[in-house]
């Protein structure tokens, strides 16, 4: 994608687009590094993996608090992540259960 064009089509600055695409990227491949460690028959492996995974879970909380910046700069209100999500989430069960539904709702996850 060139420069301009994920602005054009989200009505997201370049800058957060990317850091969002990091962050994404970087749990999936946290997640998939669980799972290589799960399915590794050498503890040298598995160590491997267990080690690349957690740099890539480091990587995605420097670009959670990077993406906060992002956000915040674009107008947004400061929002950290992981703070608030939980108040986040009871608000829409509390909203959803006074609704008469019965379902429950979530946050941010």
């Amino acid at each position: 994608m060139q420069q301009g064009q994920s602005e054009d089509a989200t009505g997201t600055r370049d800058e957060t687009y990317d850091v969002i695409s990091i962050v994404y990227h970087a749990l999936q491949g946290a997640e998939n590094c669980e799972i290589y460690a799960e399915d590794a028959d050498r503890d040298e492996l598995r160590q491997f993996f267990e080690r690349a995974g957690e740099q890539q879970r480091q990587l995605a909380e420097e670009g959670k608090r990077m993406l906060a910046k992002c956000l915040q700069n674009e107008g947004g209100s400061a929002f950290s992540f992981g703070e608030g999500q939980a108040n986040q989430s009871s608000s829409s069960q509390s909203e959803t259960v006074t609704s008469g539904t019965g379902q429950t709702g979530g946050g941010i996850g």
